[in-house]
């Protein structure tokens, strides 16, 4: 395995707050296959791969190393909404980033 994927793979989990063992519980596999993802030795299928992408809501082009940025960071179009409901929705995404901070 190439180690930009397992580089990544290890940066996308830790930004989502996630242990190797819930990744594992999700894809329905070991944490030792996780780890062994993370450390080069083995390859993800192609289906562990898409899950993992989606798992980490990311794209399987940036996992891979094809792309320098991570495709779903997505901008949103908000030029229709008013200042408020903009307010709004930087406050919710502030919220689901960071779940443990006291508002």
């Amino acid at each position: 395995m190439d180690k930009t994927m397992a580089d990544r793979l290890i940066e996308l989990r830790e930004k989502n707050r996630l242990s190797q063992s819930a990744v594992a519980s999700r894809l329905g596999v070991t944490p030792a296959l996780i780890s062994a993802y993370e450390k080069t030795e083995r390859n993800p299928s192609i289906q562990k791969l898409v899950a993992l992408a989606d798992i980490y809501h990311s794209s399987t082009d940036y996992i891979l190393g094809r792309s320098a940025t991570n495709a779903h960071a997505r901008i949103l179009d908000v030029s229709d909404l008013s200042d408020a409901q903009v307010h709004v929705l930087r406050n919710l995404v502030e919220v689901m980033r960071y779940p443990d901070t006291p508002t």
